[in-house]
């Protein structure tokens, strides 16, 4: 099938102006897929959820899951592991389960939120949530942004840092980042800056917001989002409630927020937010409803790979199956392909590029059970 492609190198200004169109032929076909945790398998964890996966610069694949040690069906407290896999072979192997991080037993713990690279050091930082739903006594019941760090590509990893400890703006601030990947601009404005955008909690002020860094992770500070309305109170069904969000950049340094729609604000379908300034402000003139990618309110991934757009959710408007891959040509203006992955359960995603001629997803499967990477080539 021949597509129109846009020659994103040429653009300049904001994203919807006309750039210079070249076709080209994109036909994404699936070419592998591995299993890459089963849950209750170990002894030591029930369930693996959450999936985040990134690539190095190196060529290795990192997957890293939230490991739920305990018997506690459909809900998101209790006590956990960060886990991570390597391949070192683009996704057609993986190498064994490590646990990076542990809250031991804590009663309402750590909520994986999004891993990044930064290539300018050479780091690999993840940042996660812990007390996301206000019930750890020991924190007097107040959400806590940490963040983990690798200056080895991940094979050995530092202590969990408080960021409210060395960011004052950041105590006590309801963030759950992600989940999913965060990035490092490339472009200006703000070169190097890393950047990972969330939602808030607790899940009454629905909204999104980013968090960004300009000293390699060190300090974070808050910049802009989406702003659920009613502001800062409680929201029903079809108010405005951006969720969990993925972030990625355009070549001209543009930022692109897509977001859950929570409540399902005028559709069952994502939302779309864009900042022209480092992720500082999202004016509401660049928020839109994106009816072509529909979904059940759930996790979504977004990322942009050799000029087209990917997309990856349960699409459908009635429950969590039919995990799809969807493309676009033109910037998400338009949705035309799409590649189904797996008709039945399926529920959060996430997308990496693996190398120029394939992209990886790693999602959940068959109500939870598994957690799989499928390797699909673009073109």
């Amino acid at each position: 099938m021949e597509m129109v492609g846009l020659n994103i190198g040429a653009c300049v200004g904001l994203v919807l102006y006309v750039c210079s169109v070249i076709v080209t032929a994109i036909n994404p076909t699936v070419v592998q897929t591995q299993i890459i945790w089963e849950g209750n398998t170990t002894g030591e964890v029930y369930l693996y959820r959450i999936p985040v996966i990134i690539n190095l610069p190196n060529g290795d694949l990192l997957a890293f899951a939230e490991a739920r040690k305990y018997d506690i069906p459909r809900t998101d407290v209790g006590a956990k592991f960060i886990a991570m896999k390597r391949s070192k072979d683009k996704g057609s192997s993986w190498g064994p389960t490590e646990f990076i991080v542990d809250d031991y037993e804590a009663q309402d713990g750590l909520n994986l939120g999004t891993a990044m690279v930064d290539e300018e050091m050479g780091y690999i930082i993840i940042l996660y949530v812990y007390c996301a739903h206000n019930q750890c006594p020991e924190r007097q019941n107040v959400a806590t942004n940490f963040v983990v760090k690798s200056k080895d590509w991940g094979y050995t990893w530092g202590n969990p840092v408080d960021l409210g400890l060395q960011n004052p703006d950041i105590l006590g601030f309801d963030l759950s980042p992600g989940p999913g990947y965060g990035i490092q601009k490339k472009y200006a404005p703000n070169k190097g800056r890393l950047i990972t955008c969330g939602h808030r909690t607790p899940f009454a002020l629905k909204s999104v917001v980013c968090f960004y860094s300009d000293d390699h992770g060190d300090t974070w500070k808050i910049g802009g989002g989406l702003v659920g309305i009613p502001f800062g109170g409680d929201k029903k069904v079809g108010d405005f409630a951006p969720g969990e969000a993925q972030v990625i950049e355009y070549p001209n340094g543009t930022l692109l927020v897509n977001a859950r729609n929570t409540h399902f604000y005028h559709c069952r379908c994502r939302m779309h937010g864009m900042s022209f300034d480092g992720g500082i402000t999202f004016p509401v003139t660049s928020t839109k409803l994106v009816p072509e990618l529909i979904e059940p309110s759930v996790c979504g991934s977004i990322l942009l790979h050799g000029g087209t757009l990917f997309f990856s959710n349960p699409a459908s408007t009635s429950g969590r199956f039919n995990m799809t891959v969807k493309w676009s040509n033109d910037m998400g203006e338009s949705w035309p392909g799409q590649l189904p992955i797996y008709l039945g359960s399926s529920e959060y995603s996430c997308l990496s590029n693996v190398d120029d001629d394939h992209i990886g997803l790693a999602y959940e499967k068959s109500d939870y059970k598994l957690v799989e990477f499928v390797k699909i080539k673009v073109h």
